[in-house]
C-alpha cells in the first residue's frame, strides 16, 4: 500500500514518522523519570532495611566488640552501602570512630536530631538532605566515645544518577534503534530511486551515443515512471523525425551524386564543404577537395573570377546566373555557372552553393541526337518506335510517305491497326516468341495503307533494352517491298502496260477497275468511266502508215495524260480505243467536263512529221454503280454510250443512258440561259447559319448562290457551276456573288457583324480577276476582308498549285480567310494542307449523312478531325440533318457545323428572324 504513494508522499510520511517517534521518546522521558524515581527509592528503602536488620544481627553476634574483621565482615554484608562507627558525648557532637567522616558529617545535625527523637529506638532509617538513607544502631557507651551509634548510609542520589543514566541509555538506544530503522528505509528509498535513475541514465547515456531504440522500463505509477515515459514518447519522436531526416537526406544525396552538373558548397573564406560526385570525377586528378579553395582547381585567372562572383553573392544575398568557359586539359569548355546564398536563421550567408552544367557535353549531345534525328528522318526505311506496351511513340518521314498515315495519325495506336488481315496469325505468334526469347525478328507481312490499299512490308524489329536489361519498347524497320513482290510473284510484269503508249493495257486495266468496283462498294461511293474512240483515226492510219499512226497515238496518249488526274486511270485497250477511270464520288456535270476537255484536246491539230493532223473523239460514259456494278457491264455500256455519241455526229460524248439525247438538250439550254441570267436579275442569295456545337453560338453564314430561270425554272448549283465553269460564264457569277455580299452586309444588322464564307470555283484559280474584285471591295469600304471566309475545293490545290499558294497568300494578306471545300472528296496530297495558309477544313456532307450508321464514315470524320487539329486548323462539318449526328461531331470537338439541323439555306430578311433555341425542320 506505501508503494502506491508517489515518491514525494512516500518522503514526507517517513519523515512524519520519525518526529512522532522522537516526540514519543522525549514525552516519555519527560513523564515517566519522576514516577521511576519514587518508585526506586521505595524499593531502595525496602532493601535498606532488610540489610540494616541482617547488620543488627550481625552487632549482635559480637556482644559490641566491633572488631576490625567484624568491620570488614559488616562491610562485605552491606556492600556498597558505607557503615559508620560513630560517638556521641556530651557536647552533642557526633565523632566519627571509623570510616571516612566527611559525607556524614555533612548530615551530622540530621542525624543528631533524628538520634534525640529517637525512643528505645535500636535502629531507623532516614533520608537524608543530600538524597541519603542513614540507619542506625545504638551500641553500648564507651567511656571514651560516650554513646555509640552505628551508622549505616545508602547514597540515594548515586542511584538516582545510575537509574538516569540507564533511562537516558534506554531511551537513547530506542531513538538509535527508530533512527536505523528509519535510516535502512531511506537507504532503501533511495537505492529505489537510484535503481530507476540510473537506468534512465544508461537509456540517455545510450541516446547520447545514437542508440534511438533505447527505452525505459518500468511502471508509470509514481514521478520517476511518469519521466520515463515522457522520455520514451520524447525518444520515439526523435527516432521518427531522423529517420524522416535520413530519408529526406538520403534523397537529397541521390539527386545530388546523380545531377549531371557540378554541385559544391564553400564557406565564406571560399573552402569548399560539400562536392557531389560528378565534381570530384571532374577532377580527381586533384585529390580530395574539402577543405580546399577554386585556386587548387581551376587556372588562377579563371579562381579570380568564381571568387569575384562568390563576393557578389555574398554582398546581394541573391542568386546569380553566368556563362563563362575555362581551359581544362588543353581544352576549352563552356559552363553554365549558377550560384547562390545559403542563409542561416538570422539571415546572415554562411556559405555559398554552386550549380555547373558543362554545356559542351551538351552541345555534343545534341549534335550526335540531331545526326540520329537526321538518319531517322532521312532514311528510305520505314522506322516506328514503340513503347514496352506496343504503343506508337514516333514514325519517321518515310512511314509517313509508305503508309499515308501522319505522326499525330498513329502516335499512341498499336501498330496492328495497319493490319490486312490476309497475314496468317501464325506469323505474328512467331514475331513475339522471337521477340522474347532473342530480342529480333525479321519478316513479311501485309498492311494496309491510310486510303486502304494494302501493301507489302520486309519488317525487322529489336528490342529496346534499358539499363537493367529489362525491355522498354521496340524498334521496328521496315520497307515497301509490294512493287518488289509483284515483280516476283508475276514475271511478266511489262504485260499490264501497253508498249507503245506506256498507258495501262486492257488487263491493267480491268484490274483496276476491279479494285476500284470492290473499294466503291466498301465505301459506297461512286466513280466513272469514259470510253474514248478516235475519230478518223483509221483513215489517218491507212493513208500515212502505221508508223505515222503509231506516232498519233502516242501523241493522243500524252494529251489524255495532260488533262486527266493522277488519280485517274488512263488506258490503251487497243487500236484507236482508251479509257480513262475516274475514281472518287462523281457527279454526271463533273463527267461531262472532262469528256468535254479532253473531245476539246484531241480535236486540236497534231503536228507530225512536219503535218497537220485532224482528228476527234467520241466519247461513251458509265457511272458506278447506276450503270453497272460489275466491270464486264461497266465497259459494255460506256462503250454503248460510245457508239450512241458517234451515232449523234462525232466529236461529243454520251451518257449510258436512253435519254442521253434530252440531257444533251437540257445542257444546251443551261448554256445559253446563263448568259442572260445576271441581266435577267435571275440570281440570288441565301445564306445558311454556321454553328459552334460547344457553345451554341452563331460564328457566321455561306452565301450560297440560287437561280429561278424563267425559261428553266429553279436549277440546282450542281447543275449550272460546271456549265458555267465549262463556258466561262463563271467569272462573272463570282463578281455577282461578291458585290451582292457586299451589298448585303451594308444594309443587313445580322451580317454586318458576321462572318460570311463565300465559295469560289477552282476553274477561277487560274486568274487573278476575282480576287482584284474583292481587294478593290475592301479599299473602298464596300466590304470587310477581315469578315470574308473564301471556300475553294480540293481540285484547286492540284491544279496549277504555285498560282493557288499566290492566289491564297494574296488573300491571307487582305485579312481573309481560308477554308477547303468538300474535303475528302477530291485528290489532294496532305503535304499540300501543310504548305497552304489555310485555316479550315470543310468535311463534306458525303461522310456526315451516314453518321451513326456507317462505322468507315464516323472513322474518316474523327480521323480529318484529329489530323486537322494537329495541323493548327479548324474543322467545318457541313449537311448535319440529326441530333445524332450533330452529338457525334460535338463529341469529337468538331469546330462548327452547318446544316438543316439548325436551319436550311434562308434569305437575307430572314436571318434577323433565325434563333438557335430551336432546331430546324429537315
Amino acid at each position: 500500500m506505501f508503494k502506491s504513494f508517489s515518491i514525494g508522499v512516500q518522503g514526507k510520511i517517513a519523515v512524519l514518522l520519525l518526529l512522532v517517534v522522537a516526540s514519543l521518546c522525549w514525552l516519555t522521558h519527560s513523564i515517566l523519570r519522576p514516577q521511576l524515581l519514587v518508585a526506586v527509592e521505595e524499593q531502595l528503602s525496602k532493601g535498606f532495611a532488610v540489610k540494616l536488620g541482617e547488620l543488627e544481627k550481625l552487632v549482635l553476634t559480637d556482644d559490641g566488640a566491633l572488631s576490625e574483621r567484624w568491620f570488614a565482615q559488616a562491610q562485605q554484608l552491606v556492600a556498597p552501602d558505607n557503615i559508620f562507627l560513630v560517638g556521641r558525648k556530651a557536647d552533642r557532637q557526633l565523632h566519627v570512630l571509623n570510616g571516612d567522616s566527611e559525607r556524614l558529617l555533612s548530615a551530622n545535625e540530621l542525624l543528631v536530631a533524628y538520634l534525640d527523637s529517637a525512643v528505645d529506638t535500636y535502629s531507623w532509617i532516614e533520608h537524608g538532605q543530600q538524597g541519603a538513607l542513614f540507619g542506625a544502631i545504638a551500641l553500648p557507651p564507651d567511656p571514651e566515645s560516650g554513646r555509640r551509634y552505628l551508622i549505616l548510609q545508602r547514597n540515594i542520589a548515586d542511584w538516582e544518577a545510575i537509574f538516569y543514566g540507564v533511562v537516558q541509555r534506554y531511551f537513547l538506544g530506542l531513538f538509535v534503534v527508530l533512527l536505523l530503522f528509519f535510516g535502512a528505509l531511506a537507504v532503501l528509498f533511495w537505492r529505489k530511486v537510484r535503481v530507476r535513475l540510473q537506468h534512465m541514465v544508461q537509456v540517455s547515456e545510450a541516446v547520447a551515443q545514437g542508440d534511438l531504440t533505447a527505452r525505459t522500463s518500468m511502471p508509470t505509477d509514481d514521478e520517476i515512471g511518469q519521466v520515463a515515459a515522457a522520455m520514451n514518447t520524447m525518444m520515439q519522436r526523435i527516432q521518427a523525425s531522423q529517420e524522416a531526416l535520413l530519408n529526406n537526406n538520403r534523397q537529397l544525396d541521390d539527386i545530388l551524386h546523380h545531377i549531371p552538373s557540378w554541385v559544391f558548397i564553400k564557406d565564406l573564406q571560399g573552402r569548399y564543404i560539400l562536392t557531389n560526385r560528378r565534381f570530384d570525377e571532374a577532377f580527381s586528378e586533384r585529390g580530395p577537395l574539402i577543405g580546399r579553395t577554386v585556386y587548387d582547381v581551376v587556372e588562377p585567372n579563371d579562381a579570380d573570377r568564381f571568387v569575384e562572383y562568390d563576393q557578389e553573392v555574398m554582398a546581394s544575398k541573391q542568386a546569380i546566373s553566368r556563362r563563362v568557359s575555362i581551359v581544362r586539359e588543353g581544352e576549352e569548355h563552356q559552363l553554365l555557372l549558377v550560384k547562390f546564398p545559403l542563409l542561416d536563421v538570422n539571415d546572415a550567408v554562411y556559405g555559398i552553393c554552386s550549380v555547373v552544367t558543362d554545356l559542351s557535353n551538351v552541345e555534343q549531345t545534341e549534335n550526335l541526337l540531331n545526326i540520329s534525328r537526321s538518319i531517322f528522318e532521312n532514311t528510305r526505311e520505314a522506322i516506328l518506335i514503340t513503347d514496352v506496351d506496343r504503343k506508337i511513340l514516333d514514325v519517321n518521314q518515310s512511314f509517313e510517305r509508305i503508309t499515308g498515315y501522319t505522326k499525330s495519325d498513329v502516335v499512341g495506336l498499336d501498330p496492328n491497326f495497319r493490319a490486312s488481315g490476309k497475314t496468317q496469325d501464325g506469323v505474328y505468334r512467331g514475331m513475339w516468341q522471337a521477340l522474347e526469347a532473342y530480342g529480333h525478328w525479321k519478316g513479311e507481312v501485309i498492311n494496309r495503307r491510310k486510303n486502304g490499299q494494302e501493301y507489302h512490308e520486309r519488317l525487322s524489329i529489336n528490342s529496346i533494352m534499358g539499363r537493367d536489361e529489362v525491355v522498354t519498347g521496340y524498334i521496328g524497320i521496315f520497307q515497301d517491298i509490294t512493287e518488289e513482290k509483284q515483280a516476283s510473284e508475276n514475271l511478266t510484269k511489262l504485260a499490264y502496260r501497253d508498249p507503245l503508249t506506256d498507258l495501262h493495257n486492257r488487263e491493267s486495266f480491268k484490274i483496276r477497275l476491279a479494285d476500284t468496283v470492290s473499294y466503291a462498294k466498301r465505301y459506297r461511293s461512286s466513280f466513272g468511266v469514259l470510253f474514248i474512240d478516235l475519230d478518223h483515226f483509221k483513215e489517218v492510219n491507212d493513208t500515212q502508215g502505221h508508223d505515222f499512226g503509231d506516232q498519233l497515238l502516242v501523241m493522243v496518249a500524252e494529251r489524255l495524260r495532260e488533262n486527266t488526274r493522277t488519280v485517274d486511270v488512263v488506258s490503251r485497250l487497243g487500236g484507236d480505243e482508251f479509257t480513262v477511270l475516274v475514281p472518287g464520288e462523281v457527279t454526271e456535270s463533273g463527267l461531262a467536263v472532262l469528256a468535254n476537255q479532253i473531245i476539246t484536246v484531241l480535236s486540236a491539230p497534231f503536228v507530225i512529221e512536219k503535218q497537220k493532223v485532224m482528228i476527234g473523239s467520241s466519247i461513251g460514259i458509265a457511272i458506278f454503280p447506276r450503270d453497272g456494278d460489275d466491270i464486264e457491264l461497266l465497259l459494255k455500256h460506256a462503250d454503248a454510250a460510245m457508239y450512241n455519241a458517234k451515232a449523234q455526229g462525232r466529236g461529243c460524248f454520251s451518257f449510258f443512258d436512253f435519254n442521253i439525247n434530252a440531257r444533251n438538250q437540257r445542257m444546251i439550254k443551261v448554256k445559253h440561259a446563263l448568259r442572260s441570267a445576271i441581266e435577267d436579275k435571275e440570281f440570288s442569295l441565301v445564306y445558311q447559319p454556321k454553328v459552334n456545337p460547344a457553345q451554341m453560338t452563331l460564328t457566321g453564314y455561306e452565301a450560297l448562290i440560287r437561280w429561278d430561270s424563267a425559261q428553266l425554272g429553279p436549277i440546282s448549283p450542281a447543275e449550272f457551276i460546271p456549265i458555267a465553269e465549262e463556258s466561262g460564264e463563271i467569272e462573272r457569277i463570282t463578281d455577282w456573288v461578291l458585290q451582292r455580299v457586299a451589298t448585303d452586309m451594308q444594309v443587313s444588322n445580322v451580317l454586318d457583324r458576321s462572318n460570311v464564307s463565300i465559295n469560289i470555283s477552282a476553274k477561277q484559280f487560274r486568274s487573278d480577276a476575282w480576287i482584284n474584285t474583292l481587294r478593290e471591295l475592301d479599299a473602298n469600304n464596300l466590304i470587310n476582308a477581315h469578315a470574308i471566309t473564301i471556300e475553294v475545293t480540293e481540285t484547286a490545290l492540284v491544279d496549277s498549285f504555285d498560282k493557288t499558294l499566290e492566289q491564297l497568300q494574296a488573300l491571307r494578306d487582305l485579312g481573309a480567310t481560308i477554308a477547303i471545300d468538300d474535303f475528302g472528296t477530291g485528290y489532294s496530297s496532305l503535304s499540300y494542307l501543310k504548305k497552304m495558309p489555310i485555316q479550315y477544313l470543310k468535311i463534306d456532307r458525303s461522310f456526315v449523312k451516314d453518321i451513326g450508321v456507317d462505322p468507315d464514315d464516323q472513322t474518316i470524320v474523327q480521323t480529318v478531325i484529329v489530323m486537322s487539329h494537329a495541323l493548327g486548323i479548324k474543322v467545318i462539318a457541313e449537311g448535319a440533318e440529326s441530333q445524332e449526328q450533330v452529338d457525334f461531331l460535338s463529341a469529337q470537338q468538331c469546330d462548327e457545323i452547318q446544316g438543316y439541323y439548325f436551319a436550311k439555306p434562308m434569305p437575307l430578311q430572314d436571318l434577323a428572324k433565325f434563333s438557335l433555341q430551336e432546331p430546324a425542320e429537315a
